[in-house]
């Protein structure tokens, strides 16, 4: 399923909050981070920026972009960049990974890990990230 049909799918169950309306506004993270943002990322952005999961999926919470370097800057494990939370565990691009396509592997961790002690890959990317949560048992 692409990155379009995943979020076709998403949108029965989402509160929004706004989307990026300007490419433009990726290249403050994409230099601050000295890599691009995966694409499937900046199109689920394009579409909402930040906004959560309603009932009957689990509930996620996603970041908007501007808020994704000022979390960063609060305390994260070292090399991920955290995009959504379940209020337990914090979800984020392992951005060690893949420099160079972008396509990172997305890590889940308790939230106040800023060691990487307990970081484990849950998805190879991001769209089967989203796909693991409008489609849970697949």
């Amino acid at each position: 399923m692409r990155i379009q049909e995943i979020v076709s799918h998403l949108k029965e169950h989402w509160s929004s909050g706004g989307r990026v309306e300007d490419v433009s506004a990726f290249d403050v993270i994409e230099l601050e981070l000295g890599q691009p943002l995966p694409a499937d990322y900046k199109y689920f952005l394009m579409w909402s920026d930040g906004g959560e999961t309603l009932p009957p999926l689990k509930h996620f919470t996603f970041y908007p972009l501007e808020e994704l370097l000022r979390r960063r800057a609060d305390g994260q494990p070292p090399d991920v960049l955290e995009f959504s939370t379940d209020d337990g565990d914090g979800f984020a691009f392992d951005v060690r990974s893949n420099r160079e396509t972008a396509t990172h592997p997305v890590v889940r961790y308790p939230l106040g890990d800023r060691e990487r002690v307990e970081v484990e890959a849950v998805s190879p990317d991001f769209a089967a990230f989203l796909r693991s949560i409008v489609r849970p048992s697949q």
